[in-house]
């Protein structure tokens, strides 16, 4: 199972609905609003570094709102 960190920026006034919808993305969990830089933080699970990029690329950068995405993939400690 591989890991990612997503930051997300939102357009102004987006970022509540934004993360709703992220919460439906499969694989997402832990989604927050957060302030700085970025204004969603999402947790991303996935079998592959592939499945969790088609993630992002086809369901998270696809929302309405989505500004950006910034994917940090996390590996053991």
């Amino acid at each position: 199972m591989e890991t990612a960190i997503v930051l997300i920026t939102a357009d102004p006034g987006k970022d509540r609905a934004v993360a709703g919808k992220v919460k439906g993305v499969p694989g997402a969990e832990g989604v927050s609003l957060v302030s700085g830089l970025y204004d969603v933080v999402a947790t991303v699970k996935g079998p592959s570094a592939k499945a969790i990029l088609d993630a992002v690329y086809d369901k998270i950068r696809t929302i309405p709102g989505v500004r950006g995405s910034h994917t940090m993939f996390c590996a053991p400690a």
